[in-house]
């Protein structure tokens, strides 16, 4: 099997498959110091990876919770407006949408570059559009929102673990382990900045958000750990140890160079071919998208899968995104079958 939707859920490194094996359960509470001291090792990992503080990282269950998380940390008040890109995932439209109920305007942004209303409190954008590869204005937007002392939200979900994501003027940065940085569902990285962990409070706290968790009166962490939702799965928390470590013996520049050789030469022997490729090589990430004609999506995913190759379609396009993972004879094989549906379709 030839996999190319590492955008999609990612196949799991077998090295963090193993390690996330042992279920700590099995041994009752007698492991939970061991628990407790992996996840903070970790939070020191990606914080050496992503350049924050350990205690601006928080792990959350999924991209969709850290997103939720940044949509009701605010007291909003009737007016407020809220910007997001509706043609964005759902996870990246419905927590905004869902605001409305407080007296909230979501307001739905095509062009970054149109003036903002004056009541903007947020805004929330994605690094690249999971439909098109396309890498989104996100530095732009983040530093036109930091200089109007606006709340930010970026979802990088589609980047972490092959492009530089992360920015400090950022206050919500949220993205899941399984997608590019191959660990498996059940665990999302979610960084708080520091004007977030002074001025906000958590909306969802719990007894591990506490200072000395189970005494109420010891008062709430003033660390991300605080805004974490409960338990994270001991497995999950191993898997992307495993593969941080991994990723980052590789080195982080050597990964990009990788995928981006990789998506730069399916998009360039697809223009050879002649489909029509979405995608863009200067606002590139790892996705190649093409666009095969109304209706023919489905048939061109169906005819990859005869062939026992892994791609997605989202909307009318075909979504093809390369991992380090994949060789270039991978590569080549996938390039041969496009070849001939070209001429087929």
């Amino acid at each position: 099997m030839i996999y190319m939707n590492y955008a999609g859920m990612a196949p799991l490194r077998f090295g963090a498959y193993l390690k996330g094996l042992l279920a700590p359960e099995l041994f009752g509470n007698t492991r939970l110091p061991q628990w407790f001291a992996q996840a903070e090792r970790l939070r020191g990992k990606v914080a050496d990876w992503l350049g924050c503080h350990a205690d601006q990282v928080a792990f959350v269950p999924s991209t969709s919770m850290a997103l939720n998380t940044a949509a009701y940390s605010l007291n909003w008040q009737p007016g407020d407006v809220v910007l997001y890109n509706p043609n964005d995932f759902p996870a990246n439209v419905l927590p905004w949408e869902k605001l409305a109920r407080f007296g909230v305007n979501p307001v739905a942004v095509e062009n970054w570059q149109d003036p903002w209303p004056s009541r903007t409190r947020m805004v929330s954008i994605s690094t690249v559009n999971y439909a098109t590869g396309i890498e989104q204005p996100w530095r732009d937007v983040i530093l036109q929102a930091q200089a109007r002392g606006i709340w930010t939200c970026v979802d990088a979900i589609q980047s972490a673990g092959v492009l530089p994501s992360w920015n400090p003027d950022i206050d919500f940065w949220c993205a899941g382990t399984q997608k590019w940085l191959v660990s498996g569902t059940g665990l999302a990285v979610m960084v708080l900045s520091p004007r977030v962990l002074k001025q906000l409070q958590p909306p969802f706290p719990n007894w591990l958000s506490l200072k000395e968790p189970g005494k109420v009166a010891s008062g709430l962490l003033e660390t991300a750990r605080a805004w974490e939702c409960g338990w994270i799965s001991q497995a999950a928390l191993a898997r992307l140890e495993s593969n941080l470590d991994y990723l980052t013996k590789i080195s982080w520049e050597a990964i990009t160079e990788k995928v981006k050789q990789r998506r730069n030469y399916l998009h360039e022997r697809l223009l050879d071919m002649g489909w029509h490729v979405v995608s863009c090589p200067k606002r590139w990430s790892g996705i190649v998208s093409i666009d095969p004609g109304p209706g023919r999506a489905e048939l061109l995913v169906k005819s990859a899968q005869s062939r026992k190759i892994i791609v997605t379609q989202r909307g009318d396009y075909v979504r093809l995104s390369p991992h380090i993972f994949n060789p270039m004879g991978h590569l080549k094989t996938v390039t041969q079958w496009l070849a001939e549906s070209y001429t087929a379709l």
